[in-house]
């Protein structure tokens, strides 16, 4: 599933569960972009370029920030040392469960479902996203069947497949 980038190799499932941060990361971009740009070109008083400029850094650290945090966030699934992964590329591979551990919640904030991985000793505690949100328009249902027949199927076929 290209939405996911999701790869099945040699007994290993990985995923990339926030690839919607797309949007927003190129927003932000070339909002900083053009402020960069077209600021200095205008002739504004010290205080107001200053502002605006400050505007643009932030825009370029939220940029940056998703980029790193959100949109490049893998989840492996290991079959043989049966653990699940959280891997930010460039800066750590965590262990995050055993496979034994691994629970999958239906988790309902703001109106809107997503699945999330949680340990099954405490179910509600802390958890793991593993989808985009769905709404409840026709293309979410879409997304979240594609989502549930693609991903969680492999997901269960992965976590309960004895080496």
């Amino acid at each position: 599933m290209t939405g996911y980038n999701q790869k099945i190799e040699s007994g290993r499932l990985s995923f990339q569960p926030e690839r919607d941060y797309k949007g927003k990361i190129l927003f932000f971009t070339f909002l900083a972009v053009g402020i960069f740009v077209v600021t200095p070109m205008l002739h504004l008083y010290h205080d107001t370029h200053w502002a605006v400029m400050a505007i643009g850094l932030v825009s370029a650290l939220t940029a940056l920030y998703d980029f790193i945090f959100h949109f490049n966030v893998t989840y492996i699934f290991d079959q043989y040392t049966r653990q699940v992964s959280k891997k930010i590329p460039g800066l750590f591979t965590r262990k995050i469960m055993a496979f034994e551990d691994v629970h999958i919640l239906q988790v309902q904030e703001d109106g809107l479902l997503h699945y999330a991985l949680s340990h099954k000793q405490n179910k509600y505690g802390k958890s793991f996203a593993i989808s985009q949100p769905f709404g409840s328009n026709r293309k979410s249902q879409i997304r979240q069947e594609t989502f549930e027949t693609e991903i969680l199927t492999e997901i269960e076929k992965i976590i309960h497949h004895s080496v």
